[in-house]
């Protein structure tokens, strides 16, 4: 499998950072990670695409699954989606009218909604 995940903390935002091919045997790893953030609190996510190398059905499924798990827990996330060939596949994919994206973390981070914390992003 060529698939990492980084994540680290971002202005009160969990940043997660998606490396290499995000398909049908990375997505469970994902899941398990979204799943063990949550259980530890955090509530606002800024999920980082830009290092993707490749994106099939399953991996945009694991994406919509997450912001139904986080919204459901009261939180937000948001995806940072400047990769030219994996923001035409999300495009074509009509994704983009699912999930909230933005250029850079910056613009991800003030593209959350009021979270769990009552802090408006």
């Amino acid at each position: 499998m060529n698939f990492a995940i980084a994540v680290h903390s971002y202005d009160g935002a969990v940043v997660i950072e998606l490396v290499g091919e995000f398909d049908l045997d990375a997505a469970p790893t994902f899941g398990t990670m979204i799943a063990g953030q949550l259980e530890r609190g955090e509530r606002r996510f800024i999920v980082d695409l830009d290092k993707l190398t490749y994106i099939d059905s399953r991996g945009i499924y694991a994406l919509i699954e997450m912001l139904r798990a986080v919204r459901a827990a009261d939180g937000d996330a948001c995806l940072v989606m400047a990769n030219p060939r994996i923001a035409r596949v999300m495009t074509i994919a009509g994704i983009e009218r699912a999930l909230p994206f933005a250029a850079d973390r910056a613009g991800a981070l003030a593209g959350l909604r009021t979270a769990v914390s009552g802090a408006i992003a």
